[in-house]
């Protein structure tokens, strides 16, 4: 399959995984993917002036369009000239839990929409889309096991900023050693997050407010700025910071850490009674690299990995704190070994991106 992908590419890791986890799964099942990337252009206007054109050209070339991209890259008017040459095509949402309306306008425009976060679904539904709902993915290729010699603490890769920094302090506070591998703690700064202006705080609330998921968000926004204070990483002797690790070393890393730290609450809700949970990338990358992931109980994620023989999941703090101690004991590494295998053979079997995008393709008919 041919497969045109509006793609605002940039070398940033927030982009690049895709090429990593997506375009290589692809490219090695056989499909081909042409980038068009408006970035390259002098401006978004010219970009989208020049992407029906483009696609007229190589109209009889191409299977399926495809975008992930917002409507300040893509236009709602471009759009609707797409859908006028009668092209299959995808829309990925892979924000739609707390950012749906970035997609509204150009939603409906799509023969398909694939949501990552079930929570919005009524939304999309109301402006008309056909969904498909599915989680991200892990690359099966790319991510292989690579076991040497373990690591007896709680690893996490990844930006920590607001909500994550409250779970970490709870760990290495009850004695429990966790390491942290991110450049961001050896810039200047230590690690913490870009704090918003009054204004950009002002209109992401107002966003926020227009649905149910996004209220939570922004009672959790509100409060974490009313009490900033507890957000402040506690650098006492059980924590280890580390560099941050290139895709290619991930495998290593998740592998030979006892435990990996997942991490679902969605930014800013951690510190409600009910947060709002997402799943990542880390939440299937860690199971397809051979690593044994400790995340809060979600129904969701229970679904995708069996507790206590896949993944360890918890309850509650207290829950937390005592199943990472429990699961850290030297005398439990062959227990750990055996769920770190189950875990990467259900990844592999059930999570890949190829298992993903087939479904996405038959339910367009293009398969």
């Amino acid at each position: 399959m041919n497969i045109f992908y509006f793609f605002p590419e940039t070398s940033s890791y927030m982009l690049q995984w895709q090429r990593v986890h997506i375009f290589d799964e692809l490219e090695r099942a056989g499909h081909t993917i042409r980038v068009f990337n408006p970035l390259s252009y002098r401006t978004i206007e010219e970009a989208n002036e020049q992407l029906p054109v483009v696609l007229q050209k190589e109209r009889d070339s191409i299977d399926l369009f495809m975008n992930a991209a917002p409507r300040k890259f893509l236009y709602k008017e471009t759009m609707q000239q797409v859908k006028k040459m009668g092209i299959p095509s995808l829309l990925i949402c892979f924000d739609n839990l707390h950012a749906p309306f970035i997609h509204q306008e150009m939603a409906p425009l799509f023969d398909l929409v694939w949501l990552t976060s079930w929570e919005t679904q009524p939304l999309f539904e109301k402006w008309g889309c056909k969904i498909i709902f599915q989680p991200y993915a892990a690359n099966s290729h790319q991510f292989i096991p690579s076991y040497s010699t373990e690591i007896y603490s709680i690893g996490f890769i990844g930006t920590l900023y607001d909500d994550r920094v409250n779970r970490v302090n709870m760990l290495t506070q009850n004695g429990i050693t966790t390491t942290l591998y991110s450049d961001a703690f050896f810039a200047q700064g230590g690690g913490a997050s870009k704090a918003l202006s009054h204004k950009e705080t002002l209109t992401l609330l107002l966003n926020l407010s227009k649905f149910s998921i996004g209220r939570k968000v922004a009672a959790g926004t509100i409060k974490n700025k009313l009490f900033p204070h507890g957000n402040s990483l506690d650098r006492n002797r059980f924590l280890e910071l580390k560099h941050s690790v290139p895709f290619a070393d991930m495998s290593a890393v998740y592998s030979n850490h006892a435990l990996s730290l997942g991490i679902s609450e969605l930014r800013n809700t951690f510190n409600l009674k009910h947060p709002v949970h997402k799943l990542h990338l880390r939440t299937f990358e860690i199971p397809m690299c051979g690593g044994l992931q400790i995340a809060p109980y979600v129904e969701e994620l229970a679904g995708y990995f069996t507790d206590g023989e896949e993944i360890v999941l918890c309850k509650s703090d207290e829950e937390f704190v005592s199943k990472a101690q429990f699961y850290l004991r030297p005398g439990n590494d062959r227990l750990r070994m055996e769920m770190k295998q189950k875990a990467r053979k259900r990844a592999e079997e059930e999570h890949t991106w190829g298992v993903r995008f087939n479904n996405a393709f038959k339910t367009l008919g293009v398969l």
